[in-house]
């Protein structure tokens, strides 16, 4: 295993020992920046602000780990430990079991295409009308296509699904499932006083503020995010 300081790092990407490149960048406008790096057998981590990466040196497959629930900290460290990643931040330590699932207070996204293929059944149907939605306008209490809010927004999508949720952004953050471990397709993405859809791999569906449409955004800019599944088990 080679030393840290035999791998190098720029806002842009990582350089490992045996002169192989792996990006930091998910896109153009998001450079990686500065943090640690990890390199095990299988795989190269490296931490950004708050988040933690992981590239598999086999298929080139990302993922991105995120603190949840208001679980925060700049990354400062990663160490290999058995089956483990441990994360050190400024205010914790938490360990990472990629194969078991087990995540300790993050969330895991796998990365991929900006083409999202969701799910068959239901979902298929759920991203159609997401896609027919881009583009409404924001209306404070609305949820249909002439304008709506944002859990307006997310309330007609899942009414496409055969789900019912509350009506508003507070009370759908306590509705539902927790999700733990792993985000999917049409999970809902809460923040304090908003609600999004999630679309895979990073991209949410929301109806942002007053003055804006209904769109694509990607979720990393975003603070004491939590997630509600009321799609499948």
């Amino acid at each position: 295993m080679k030393r840290p300081q035999d791998i190098q790092r720029t806002a842009r990407e990582i350089v490992l020992p045996d002169g192989r490149r792996v990006s930091t960048l998910y896109k153009d406008d998001f450079p990686g920046g500065e943090g640690p790096v990890l390199l095990t057998a299988r795989s190269v981590w490296w931490g950004t602000r708050d988040m933690v990466f992981r590239a598999d040196l086999a298929t080139g497959k990302r993922e991105v780990y995120l603190p949840w629930a208001g679980g925060k900290g700049i990354v400062q460290a990663l160490e290999q430990t058995g089956d483990a990643v441990q994360v050190r931040t400024d205010s914790r330590a938490a360990k990472i079991r990629p194969e078991s699932t087990t995540f300790d207070g993050y969330v895991r996204l796998r990365l991929g295409d900006d083409q999202l293929i969701p799910p068959p059944g239901v979902c298929q149907k759920l991203a159609r009308t997401v896609e027919e939605w881009l583009g409404v306008p924001y209306l404070y209490g609305g949820d249909t296509k002439s304008g709506c809010d944002c859990s307006g927004f997310v309330g007609a999508m899942l009414r496409v699904a055969g789900k019912s949720v509350p009506r508003t952004s507070g009370a759908i953050a306590q509705a539902g499932k927790p999700v733990l471990g792993e985000l999917r397709f049409g999970d809902v993405v809460c923040t304090p006083g908003h609600v999004a859809l999630y679309l895979g791999s990073g991209w949410q569906a929301e109806a942002p503020q007053m003055g804006d449409v209904v769109k694509k955004t990607t979720i990393w800019h975003r603070a004491s995010a939590t997630a509600r599944r009321f799609l499948g088990t």
